[in-house]
């Protein structure tokens, strides 16, 4: 568990992380639910890289008093432990205080009321809630972005002489081995979305904006994967497609694939969008399908209506289907070029004749 360090520190870090909340609360009662909200992150970011955090956090080299000119690979591990902790922090208070706001006693479930504090009005709730979770979200956000930085970081360490006595002379330098610091870029999520023409936010934000969350991002990569597969991918010969996904994970495409990978995007966006916008407002739970809702007495937002996310989702398609049109141009025109021969517009217009009532194309 990255909490709790020696056991002692528990409540503490959660003051330190989530400012609004008493130090008086007790670490023990929220260990199960940090428990839960760890077990979420690792699905984002990956066992591998947690299992870094853990261990630096385990370590005598977390936050110590003086930085290391040695190491400075420790500055950037206890950043990543900060940054994993907050949104633990905070999914896992998100998942405490709906029970915490009731005494759980012999007699069965009740509030706490005296002139001085009184439980706070549902509405109240709801927009604490709805916060808790955006800021959950941001923070999710802001670890992606922070491993997207740090994912190309290197150490480099000597192997310890355990020779007895040591060896003589001592080991070379050049027993030096360099490893990835932190194997976000080894990671599955990571790699997942390598395999795809859209692999970063700032490339699909191109095309629609999504308001720059990471996390949004991984939300449609199931669904963008199946757009790519389904509609994409018959488009191009299977040498022609190899050849865009190994320059994609090289990060090395030459200017002509550019020009496709620019055309195919488009349409990958926006079919992606158009399914994204029929299921995302819904939630499948072990008792039914749910659309996702807030009622208040107070202005908040709420799910557009069926009837509008179905418009909105065939508007999509069209757009979508549009430039869908425009990269199967874009690659037949390319085919004829390879094979010596010229694609010339047709003029309908001279087909027909106006002393006829029909025309036939």
């Amino acid at each position: 568990m990255l909490f709790n360090k020696d056991g002692t520190t528990g409540s503490l870090e959660l003051k330190a992380l989530i400012g609004f909340i008493y130090k008086s609360i007790n670490f023990d009662n929220l260990k199960s639910y940090v428990g839960f909200a760890e077990r979420d992150i690792k699905k984002i970011i990956g066992t591998e890289v947690f299992q870094v955090a853990q261990d630096h956090y385990d370590s005598e080299n977390y936050q110590l008093a003086e930085a290391d000119e040695d190491h400075p690979e420790y500055a950037v591990l206890d950043e990543l432990v900060s940054k994993i902790q907050y949104p633990v922090a905070v999914h896992a208070y998100r998942k405490y205080v709906p029970s915490s706001d009731l005494t759980h006693s012999d007699k069965g479930r009740q509030i706490f009321v005296s002139e001085q504090e009184k439980p706070a009005f549902e509405w109240q709730i709801e927009k604490d809630n709805e916060n808790l979770l955006r800021l959950a979200n941001e923070a999710t956000d802001m670890l992606l972005e922070f491993l997207d930085f740090h994912m190309d970081d290197e150490v480099t360490t000597v192997p310890e002489d355990e020779t007895d006595p040591p060896a003589d002379p001592p080991v070379e330098p050049e027993a030096a081995v360099t490893t990835t610091l932190i194997p976000w870029k080894t990671s599955g999520a990571f790699l997942a979305s390598r395999e795809l023409f859209i692999n970063t936010v700032d490339e699909f934000q191109k095309i629609f904006m999504i308001g720059g969350s990471r996390l949004t991002f991984l939300s449609l990569l199931p669904i963008m994967r199946r757009v790519q597969d389904n509609e994409l991918k018959s488009c191009f010969t299977a040498e022609k497609y190899a050849e865009l996904i190994a320059e994609i994970e090289d990060d090395d495409v030459s200017e002509e694939n550019a020009i496709i990978l620019d055309k195919a995007r488009q349409p990958l966006a926006l079919l992606t969008l158009s399914v994204a916008a029929k299921r995302l407002t819904s939630e499948i739970m072990p008792d039914g399908i749910f659309s996702n809702m807030t009622t208040s007495v107070v202005k908040s937002k709420m799910p557009s209506s069926k009837i509008d996310r179905n418009e909105v989702s065939s508007l999509l398609e069209k757009d979508g289907l549009r430039e869908l049109r425009k990269l199967q141009d874009h690659l037949a025109k390319l085919a004829a070029t390879a094979a010596g021969e010229s694609i010339e517009p047709i003029d309908f217009t001279e087909r027909i004749d106006v002393t006829e009532k029909f025309v036939r194309l």
